[in-house]
């Protein structure tokens, strides 16, 4: 069964993860600064990859262009840019070295952010730095930094008050602090803020918190509740969980709960197949395929695996039918696809005749 499943190419099941994006950003922007194309990595710094504008401030910085280099950094962020200056004072281009600290700050560069720690830590300015944030901070990547210095100094208390601030950033301060408590896997801080009512988001921190300690039962149970509550992305995200840790008949049942009016934007039917396949059931893959019409050339591929070929090719006939015209190369896919299929088993059917 494992050599059956092996000949169904599943893909990708979703979008492109956030790790496996940054990893091929960063892949990317590299290759540019070692070409010499600067020209492209300025494009992707305007457009918002966030390495090319770290990168392109370096490279500024070591051409002496500070005009452009003053440009890239901002006028924002003033309070961290007098930090900056302060912790830096011994460096011989200060600006320089300023504006290029800052600019990777802002793109949450997370090895900037430990360098200007270890700084700090170096030079025993930590308590100064967080008494000068807790004044200056009014900007995302201010109030991260003093964040992330407080619980270094165990100030768990206070960062915890803060989530519940309105003086923090546009952005969800709630779910900084959450992010927070989950990365140093802090479960008992966590949950003082995942309560009923808040984000479906911070229920997933918690949960993927306890599943990585080990207590999957438990983080499970934190999406249930959510699943109950009928809060959106609450099943997608339960079902992602129960893929993850080999749960099949679990995220079947919660699928079949799923509502129709769901299932257009999800990928959640998709992750539970491959997973049915690769246990060695593609039947059952099979029926939570069927009907959905969302990935035609797998269920083709499982259908014909399963020597079910007539239906294998009436999945992709109709699919080619039901695709709109203005999308030519859909359509060419799929009838490639039924050519391979068919292809396939010709070569399948000879080779059983020959022997």
């Amino acid at each position: 069964m494992g050599e059956l499943q092996a000949s169904i190419d599943w893909g990708e099941s979703g979008s492109v993860e956030r790790s496996d994006y940054k990893a091929w950003a960063s892949q990317y922007v590299s290759r540019l600064v070692e070409e010499g194309r600067l020209e492209e990595l300025r494009s992707a710094a305007s457009t918002g990859t966030a390495l090319a504008r770290a990168r392109l401030a370096e490279i500024y910085a070591a051409q002496g262009r500070i005009e452009e280099l003053r440009a890239l950094a901002g006028s924002e962020n003033e309070g961290l840019a007098l930090l900056l200056a302060d912790t830096l004072a011994e460096q011989d281009d200060l600006e320089a070295e300023v504006a290029v600290m800052k600019v990777r700050l802002q793109v949450d560069e997370e090895d900037a952010r430990d360098e200007l720690i270890e700084l700090l830590r170096a030079q025993d300015r930590i308590d100064r730095a967080i008494t000068f944030l807790q004044r200056y901070a009014h900007e995302y990547v201010e109030w991260n930094l003093l964040v992330r210095l407080l619980l270094l100094q165990g100030r768990v208390k206070d960062v915890q008050l803060m989530a519940y601030e309105e003086r923090g950033p546009r952005r969800d301060a709630r779910s900084m602090v959450a992010y927070h408590f989950a990365e140093q896997g802090r479960i008992d801080e966590l949950r003082t803020l995942v309560t009923p009512g808040s984000s479906t988001g911070l229920a997933l921190l918690l949960a993927r918190a306890l599943v990585a300690q080990g207590r999957v039962d438990e983080g499970i149970a934190v999406l249930q509740e959510r699943v109950d509550a009928d809060e959106q992305h609450s099943r997608d995200w339960l079902i992602q969980l129960l893929v993850e840790q080999g749960r099949a008949d679990q995220a079947v049942t919660v699928l079949k709960g799923m509502p129709s009016s769901y299932r257009s934007t999800s990928t959640a039917e998709l992750s539970v197949a491959r997973l049915l396949d690769e246990q060695g059931r593609p039947e059952d893959a099979i029926r939570i395929l069927q009907g959905t019409g969302s990935a035609p050339e797998r269920l083709a591929a499982l259908l014909a695996a399963q020597e079910r070929v007539d239906e294998a090719v009436r999945v992709l006939d109709r699919a080619v039918e039901d695709t709109d015209t203005r999308y030519p190369a859909a359509i060419e896919r799929l009838t490639r696809a039924k050519a391979d299929l068919l292809a396939e088993h010709d070569h399948d059917r000879q080779d059983q005749n020959r022997n």
